[in-house]
């Protein structure tokens, strides 16, 4: 996929820190905290610059943005345009993708008795990974008292 287009196709001007910072999302198959982009990017460059430089790819919907459990560990990640949702680890903060959308009946459901049009939706479900299950020695039957 080529950086620059994607830019050229929201009308975001192409800028060496913008392409640098793009291809870094482009590239990773994982959601990427801010420390891990500058991390990535193979240039130089402030975090209120790589701040900005997001929230203009997020308003422009180019990329999609994550609040896991904080502010200070918000994920981005490319708009592959492809419908997805989250488990988050609320011990390690690993994010793990699920595929496919339990929320389509509903959304019509939501629609039809509220007259209210649904443009999209977000889904985040909280919890312990399978690691942190065992690192922990938690078992099923405990996990509502771990809230």
């Amino acid at each position: 996929m080529e950086v620059r287009y994607e830019l050229e196709k929201k009308g975001i001007k192409v800028t060496k820190q913008r392409v640098a910072i793009l291809k870094v999302l482009l590239e990773s198959t994982v959601p990427l905290t801010i420390n891990q982009i500058q991390d990535l990017v193979d240039l130089p460059m402030d975090l209120s610059t790589l701040y900005r430089t997001l929230d203009t790819f997020y308003e422009k919907s180019l990329i999609l943005k994550t609040v896991p459990l904080e502010p200070s560990q918000t994920v981005y990640e490319f708009n592959h345009l492809v419908h997805k949702h989250h488990l988050i680890c609320t011990n390690c903060g690993k994010i793990l993708v699920i595929q496919g959308c339990p929320l389509h009946e509903y959304e019509d459901e939501v629609e039809s008795s509220t007259g209210f049009i649904i443009d999209r939706h977000q889904l985040e479900l909280y919890g312990l990974c399978a690691s942190c299950q065992k690192q922990l020695n938690v078992t099923k039957k405990e996990k509502h008292t771990h809230v």
